[in-house]
């Protein structure tokens, strides 16, 4: 499953009361476009047996190298029978530790997420920066079965990655030669049509000019 960043939390134990986030075997994953690159990495095995008041750390790390200036929206994404609570922290420098220099942006606390399977828009970030993501996913207060699936999304102009269930790279959008290659066919087809033009006109007259004249008695 982590071959496929698969994050999936399923709740199997009873109530053991607050603890840190379980930061054990961490496991990184690399998702690589032609513009966007997550690098997600998580301890899949804690969360395969996450229980309620032990939250599992996620850090997701976005970039982008755009031909063009442009924005990548952020954004997480649920799906099943298990309520979660979900804190999500933007760093604009790499993490050192549990700090990060210049302080935090908090962009979820105590949220529970959706369980409908809709993005919900985090926040944006230029295709120029890199976006420090850490989020602390737990079980709600009283919990203790099903599982559900949780996926962290970034979208730019002509792409979009999904981290989660499914994930990998979806191009949303025409590779940017493909536009100059479908101009390029219009004009030959016009040419085409202009010569065919040309020449249907031309017959009509060439059979003009080969008949002999009529001599009249």
């Amino acid at each position: 499953m982590r071959a496929r960043v698969v994050a999936c939390f399923v709740a199997v134990l009873a109530l053991v009361g607050t603890a840190a986030p379980a930061w054990a075997a961490p496991s990184t994953e690399v998702i690589q476009g032609q513009v966007l690159r997550l690098v997600s990495v998580a301890d899949w095995d804690a969360a395969s047996s996450l229980s309620t008041g032990t939250p599992v750390r996620w850090d997701v790390t976005v970039s982008a190298h755009a031909p063009d200036p442009g924005t990548v929206t952020l954004g997480l994404s649920a799906d099943g029978d298990a309520a979660l609570r979900v804190d999500v922290a933007l760093c604009r420098d790499a993490w050192q530790q549990d700090v990060c220099p210049g302080g935090a942006r908090t962009l979820r606390a105590g949220w529970e997420i959706p369980l409908d399977g809709a993005e919900v828009a985090l926040t944006q970030m230029a295709d120029t920066d890199v976006a420090y993501v850490r989020m602390s996913v737990a079980l709600e207060p009283g919990v203790h079965e099903g599982s559900t699936s949780i996926r962290f999304h970034a979208t730019g102009e002509s792409e979009s990655a999904v981290v989660g269930t499914g994930g990998g790279l979806a191009i949303t959008g025409m590779s940017p030669v493909v536009p100059w290659i479908l101009g390029g066919g219009a004009v030959l087809v016009v040419l085409g049509l202009l010569l065919a033009f040309v020449r249907g006109r031309r017959r009509p007259a060439d059979a003009d000019e080969d008949e002999e004249p009529e001599v009249e008695p």
